[in-house]
């Protein structure tokens, strides 16, 4: 079997309407965790994920030694 090949495109909006859809919007989620939800590597996640941030959007940490959290701002 071949390369899958690239992830879908998943937009800004996307990741953000997984938050604001949620019970708690504040809670705290990983890059993996977003990946299961849409359908795509935790790569293309974390990346979105980190743009969000710099953008202000979302609210990051890191825990442990390799982990990292997002969650709305309140």
């Amino acid at each position: 079997m071949g390369n899958p090949g690239p992830d879908p495109d998943f937009t800004l909006s996307d990741i953000l309407d997984i938050f604001e859809g949620a019970d708690d919007g504040c809670e705290p989620r990983t890059a993996s965790e977003i990946a299961e939800t849409l359908g795509c590597t935790r790569q293309t996640a974390f990346r979105k994920l980190e743009e969000l941030s710099e953008q202000g959007k979302l609210e990051t940490k890191k825990v442990g030694a390799r982990g990292r959290v997002w969650w709305l701002p309140e």
